[in-house]
């Protein structure tokens, strides 16, 4: 495993560690976002075969990519075949799927080619005073563009700091944020990064230099719609809660889950989520009147990351043991493809 890899993992792995639970035990869950429709992780953890932080679909659907123990896992959606690309690890991925940005030395963001791994440029500034092994990187994403990149670090005294940079380097603007972050998205029109992780659920305004909370609970992911009109995030209790993002007042909430990872899907008209209490995969419509929720079972262990494709027709989610599972969101059934899993360690 190469340096930056193994750094990438430590730092997953003190990300879980130094975050704790919340008051009401809602763990938090790493580094990075949301099913990486827009948001990343800092990479793998060395006990996972498949890491449950990170998922992403090509743009044309054809391909699905998550961290894996010992390299990255790209797999055909269509017959499940895995194709490795050994001693590699990303912490997030661009949304044209040309490039990675992956956690590098001394606190760097290094962005790679994804196909030969070839560093095509370095986002400098993150300080690694915090962290005396490993990286302070808690947490990265792309814009929706690709045009700007964010990661999350850890801070003093259990505060965090977000920066933003151009793809080319330059860095754009720098927050102070109310806790360490560990979940970030950015908005569908690149303008705002809402971010997750011990502290509040906080909103951030690239173009003003402005932050807000929302009233929230800990732990969990941001997740925004495609039409960028709803976040979703922890309520109080962990809850999955959905803010009206013209008002920033809660547009519905799901009780009874502990939000660990969502994602929206195209049309906008359901939510996946997942539970670290649960193995099944939550679809749960929140703007229906009457909000019928169903459970898609088939995970062994608690899934992560979930993932739609663009269309919409195939749902994914990932689990440290089952790796990529597809599923019929229609039908509520398992899809037909199986996902090969990466050799054991």
């Amino acid at each position: 495993m190469p340096e930056h890899h193994f750094r990438a993992a430590v730092a997953a792995l003190v990300a879980v560690l130094v975050s704790g639970c919340s008051q009401d035990e809602v763990p938090t869950t790493g580094a990075g976002t949301g099913a990486v429709e827009g948001g990343g992780t800092s990479g793998s953890v060395p006990f996972e075969l498949v890491a449950t932080d990170q998922l992403a679909i090509s743009p044309d659907g054809s391909q699905v990519i998550a961290d894996c123990w010992n390299g990255i896992c790209r797999w055909d959606a269509v017959d499940g075949t895995l194709e490795l690309l050994p001693d590699r690890g990303s912490a997030a991925v661009s949304p044209d799927w040309s490039s990675l940005a992956v956690v590098g030395d001394d606190a760097a963001i290094v962005l790679e080619d994804l196909d030969s791994g070839d560093p095509t440029s370095e986002l400098e500034g993150v300080d690694d005073g915090e962290v005396a092994d490993g990286s302070p990187v808690t947490a990265v994403a792309y814009s929706p563009d690709g045009a700007l990149v964010a990661a999350a670090s850890l801070g003093s005294g259990g505060s965090g700091t977000l920066r933003v940079w151009s793809v080319d380097g330059r860095e754009q603007t720098v927050f102070d944020t109310a806790g360490e972050v560990h979940r970030l998205a950015f908005s569908p029109d690149g303008q705002q990064v809402a971010t997750a992780g011990n502290g509040p659920v906080e909103v951030h305004e690239i173009g003003s230099g402005d932050s807000q909370e929302l009233g929230s609970g800990r732990g969990g992911t941001v997740a925004w719609s495609a039409d960028g009109r709803q976040l979703v995030g922890p309520g109080a209790d962990g809850q999955p809660v959905v803010w009206n993002t013209r008002t920033w007042a809660p547009a519905a909430e799901l009780r009874g889950v502990r939000l660990h990872e969502a994602a929206f899907a195209p049309d906008d008209d359901v939510l996946a989520l997942t539970s670290l209490d649960d193995t099944v995969v939550t679809l749960w419509p929140p703007d229906a009147q009457t909000a019928e929720v169903h459970e898609l079972a088939g995970h062994s262990t608690a899934p992560g990351a979930v993932a739609w494709s663009p269309d919409g027709d195939v749902l994914y989610s990932v689990a440290a043991e089952d790796g990529v599972l597809a599923w019929d969101p229609e039908r509520r059934t398992r899809a037909d493809v199986v996902f090969e899993v990466p050799e054991d360690r």
